[in-house]
């Protein structure tokens, strides 16, 4: 199978709704734990267009997710905030697949982040991933507007299969912008027909812990 997933580090993706206006307590209760001080390297964002907020970061191992989700520290993070959530926790781990315009670190670090879900049915994916780099992949490398975009796939997820995770700098319309060109509608349309199953899952981020 040409979907080679590399090994550890992992990134974990743990995205949760919150209440209309509490997004503003939760992220200073999250800033200021202790919960955040167990994990080595995360980041939290909130969504533009929609009321979550979602934690990323950085394992070696899986024993770091069970040694995070079991300890007081974070019990007592879900103790504060779980009056002011809308829903439970969306959890999955992805491993590296490729960088495609790379960066650093696997955690996004810029001011605005894009998560990109996918799903493509086994029996089609190495299809799919020859497709994706002469399309997706060419497009976003000559992409000015594109700081990183990196391509995951799920290793557990409550949402499986592809995930792309893009960092940007500019205004969020003019990126957004940057993806509707008469070429990426022909490779939405391609991608549609051919090879997702369910349409595209994506979203846009605004950095705030």
């Amino acid at each position: 199978m040409k979907l080679i997933k590399e090994s550890a580090p992992y990134l974990v993706v743990t995205e949760f709704e919150f209440l209309s206006n509490k997004d503003e307590e939760i992220i200073s209760i999250w800033n200021k734990s202790e919960a955040k001080d167990i994990l080595k390297e995360s980041v939290l964002y909130r969504a533009l267009k929609k009321n979550t907020l979602v934690l990323l970061y950085k394992i070696q191992d899986f024993s770091e997710i069970q040694k995070f989700v079991e300890s007081k520290e974070f019990s007592h993070f879900i103790a504060e905030v779980s009056e002011k959530m809308n829903s439970d926790f969306h959890q999955e781990v992805v491993a590296l697949v490729k960088h495609v315009a790379p960066r650093n670190n696997l955690l996004p670090t810029t001011k605005f982040m894009q998560l990109r879900h996918i799903e493509v049915p086994l029996s089609g994916i190495e299809e799919y991933l020859d497709w994706r780099e002469r399309t997706i992949f060419d497009y976003v490398k000559r992409n000015e507007k594109v700081t990183s975009f990196v391509a995951f796939h799920s290793l557990f997820s409550s949402t499986p299969g592809v995930l792309f995770v893009t960092e940007f700098e500019d205004d969020p319309d003019e990126y957004r912008n940057s993806f509707l060109t008469s070429e990426y509608q022909v490779i939405i349309k391609e991608a549609g027909h051919d090879h997702i199953k369910g349409g595209l899952n994506t979203f846009e981020y605004e950095k705030v812990g």
